[in-house]
Protein backbone atom coordinates (compact mmCIF):
# COMPACT_ATOMS: atom_id res chain seq x y z
CA UNK A 1 0.00 0.00 0.00
CA UNK A 2 1.44 3.47 -0.63
CA UNK A 3 1.89 6.26 2.40
CA UNK A 4 -1.81 7.70 1.34
CA UNK A 5 -3.46 4.84 1.27
CA UNK A 6 -2.34 3.43 4.72
CA UNK A 7 -3.10 6.93 6.27
CA UNK A 8 -6.51 7.88 4.89
CA UNK A 9 -9.58 6.53 4.23
CA UNK A 10 -12.10 8.49 2.96
CA UNK A 11 -13.24 10.41 6.07
CA UNK A 12 -10.36 13.41 5.18
CA UNK A 13 -11.38 13.90 1.51
CA UNK A 14 -15.26 13.75 2.72
CA UNK A 15 -14.67 16.46 5.63
CA UNK A 16 -12.21 18.88 3.08
CA UNK A 17 -14.93 18.22 -0.04
CA UNK A 18 -17.50 19.74 2.60
CA UNK A 19 -14.97 22.11 4.66
CA UNK A 20 -14.37 23.84 1.13
CA UNK A 21 -18.24 23.82 0.74
CA UNK A 22 -18.48 25.82 4.10
CA UNK A 23 -15.91 28.19 2.79
CA UNK A 24 -17.14 29.11 -0.74
CA UNK A 25 -20.58 29.76 1.22
CA UNK A 26 -19.37 32.02 3.57
CA UNK A 27 -16.79 33.82 0.49
CA UNK A 28 -18.23 33.27 -2.65
CA UNK A 29 -22.08 34.87 -1.73
CA UNK A 30 -23.38 38.40 -2.41
CA UNK A 31 -23.50 39.06 0.89
CA UNK A 32 -21.05 39.19 3.97
CA UNK A 33 -21.04 37.95 7.64
CA UNK A 34 -22.92 40.93 9.88
CA UNK A 35 -20.12 43.34 10.50
CA UNK A 36 -22.69 46.53 11.52
CA UNK A 37 -22.37 47.75 15.08
CA UNK A 38 -25.87 45.82 16.43
CA UNK A 39 -24.25 42.57 14.86
CA UNK A 40 -22.49 39.76 16.98
CA UNK A 41 -19.33 40.73 15.87
CA UNK A 42 -20.26 44.41 16.29
CA UNK A 43 -21.00 43.60 19.93
CA UNK A 44 -17.43 41.25 20.69
CA UNK A 45 -15.64 44.35 19.02
CA UNK A 46 -17.53 46.58 21.64
CA UNK A 47 -16.41 44.56 24.37
CA UNK A 48 -13.12 43.98 23.43
CA UNK A 49 -12.80 48.00 22.80
CA UNK A 50 -13.75 48.05 26.59
CA UNK A 51 -10.76 46.40 28.19
CA UNK A 52 -7.46 46.88 28.16
CA UNK A 53 -6.11 43.65 27.34
CA UNK A 54 -8.37 43.06 24.67
CA UNK A 55 -8.33 46.85 22.80
CA UNK A 56 -5.99 45.77 20.46
CA UNK A 57 -8.60 43.60 18.50
CA UNK A 58 -9.51 45.74 15.85
CA UNK A 59 -12.00 44.72 13.43
CA UNK A 60 -9.03 44.92 10.88
CA UNK A 61 -7.53 42.32 13.05
CA UNK A 62 -10.60 40.08 14.02
CA UNK A 63 -11.00 39.57 10.04
CA UNK A 64 -7.03 38.68 9.45
CA UNK A 65 -7.22 36.55 12.60
CA UNK A 66 -10.29 34.96 11.11
CA UNK A 67 -8.87 34.46 7.57
CA UNK A 68 -6.16 32.36 8.82
CA UNK A 69 -8.05 30.58 11.13
CA UNK A 70 -11.53 29.68 8.66
CA UNK A 71 -8.35 28.15 6.24
CA UNK A 72 -5.96 26.07 8.97
CA UNK A 73 -8.49 23.08 8.57
CA UNK A 74 -8.59 23.48 5.06
CA UNK A 75 -4.84 22.28 4.92
CA UNK A 76 -4.74 20.09 7.61
CA UNK A 77 -7.53 18.22 6.06
CA UNK A 78 -5.71 18.38 2.63
CA UNK A 79 -2.15 17.55 4.23
CA UNK A 80 -3.93 14.40 5.41
CA UNK A 81 -5.64 13.41 2.69
CA UNK A 82 -2.65 13.77 0.33
CA UNK A 83 -0.21 11.82 3.18
CA UNK A 84 3.11 12.18 4.73
CA UNK A 85 5.17 12.66 1.26
CA UNK A 86 2.64 15.34 -0.32
CA UNK A 87 1.60 17.30 2.79
CA UNK A 88 2.75 20.10 1.32
CA UNK A 89 -0.37 20.28 -1.47
CA UNK A 90 -2.63 21.62 1.51
CA UNK A 91 -0.52 24.47 1.45
CA UNK A 92 -0.43 24.85 -2.66
CA UNK A 93 -3.83 24.04 -2.27
CA UNK A 94 -4.90 26.41 0.08
CA UNK A 95 -3.55 29.33 -1.68
CA UNK A 96 -5.14 28.30 -4.88
CA UNK A 97 -8.09 27.98 -3.40
CA UNK A 98 -7.97 31.03 -1.51
CA UNK A 99 -6.39 32.89 -5.09
CA UNK A 100 -10.10 31.62 -6.83
CA UNK A 101 -11.76 33.24 -4.09
CA UNK A 102 -10.68 36.33 -4.31
CA UNK A 103 -10.38 36.79 -8.16
CA UNK A 104 -14.31 35.47 -7.97
CA UNK A 105 -14.89 38.46 -5.65
CA UNK A 106 -13.25 40.82 -7.60
CA UNK A 107 -14.95 40.04 -10.59
CA UNK A 108 -17.71 38.92 -10.18
CA UNK A 109 -18.93 40.21 -6.68
CA UNK A 110 -17.67 43.54 -7.20
CA UNK A 111 -20.81 45.10 -6.30
CA UNK A 112 -20.53 43.66 -2.41
CA UNK A 113 -17.54 41.81 -1.86
CA UNK A 114 -13.48 43.45 -2.61
CA UNK A 115 -10.67 41.29 -3.38
CA UNK A 116 -7.81 41.79 -1.48
CA UNK A 117 -4.12 41.12 -1.64
CA UNK A 118 -3.76 41.01 2.64
CA UNK A 119 -6.86 37.98 2.36
CA UNK A 120 -4.96 36.04 -0.17
CA UNK A 121 -1.95 36.38 1.98
CA UNK A 122 -3.68 35.70 5.31
CA UNK A 123 -5.86 32.49 3.99
CA UNK A 124 -2.57 30.87 2.47
CA UNK A 125 -0.95 31.29 6.05
CA UNK A 126 -4.03 29.45 7.29
CA UNK A 127 -3.56 26.66 4.70
CA UNK A 128 0.03 26.26 5.15
CA UNK A 129 -0.15 26.11 9.25
CA UNK A 130 -2.93 23.64 8.46
CA UNK A 131 -0.67 21.71 6.20
CA UNK A 132 2.10 21.79 8.89
CA UNK A 133 -0.24 20.43 11.81
CA UNK A 134 -1.41 17.76 9.60
CA UNK A 135 2.63 16.53 8.84
CA UNK A 136 3.74 17.35 12.35
CA UNK A 137 -0.20 14.53 13.07
CA UNK A 138 1.24 12.17 10.40
CA UNK A 139 4.57 12.04 11.81
CA UNK A 140 3.97 11.60 15.61
CA UNK A 141 0.73 8.97 14.96
CA UNK A 142 1.98 6.21 12.57
CA UNK A 143 -0.54 4.64 10.21
CA UNK A 144 -2.67 1.87 11.69
CA UNK A 145 -1.75 -1.90 10.91
CA UNK A 146 -4.25 -3.67 8.83
CA UNK A 147 -4.42 -7.48 9.21
CA UNK A 148 -2.97 -7.87 5.54
CA UNK A 149 0.17 -5.85 6.72
CA UNK A 150 0.30 -8.42 9.27
CA UNK A 151 0.00 -11.41 6.96
CA UNK A 152 2.42 -9.85 4.08
CA UNK A 153 5.24 -9.25 7.15
CA UNK A 154 4.37 -13.02 8.50
CA UNK A 155 5.01 -14.42 5.28
CA UNK A 156 7.71 -12.69 3.95
CA UNK A 157 9.48 -14.31 6.99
Amino acid sequence: MTDRDQRTTGAPLALLVLYTLFIAAITLTPQQLGTGPDTLIGHALDLFAAHRETSWLTYERVEKLGNVAMFIPFGFLAALHFGLRRWWLGFVFGASFSAAIEIFQGTVLTQTRFATLSDLVTNTLGAGIGALLGLCCMAAWPPRRTRNDTRRELAAV
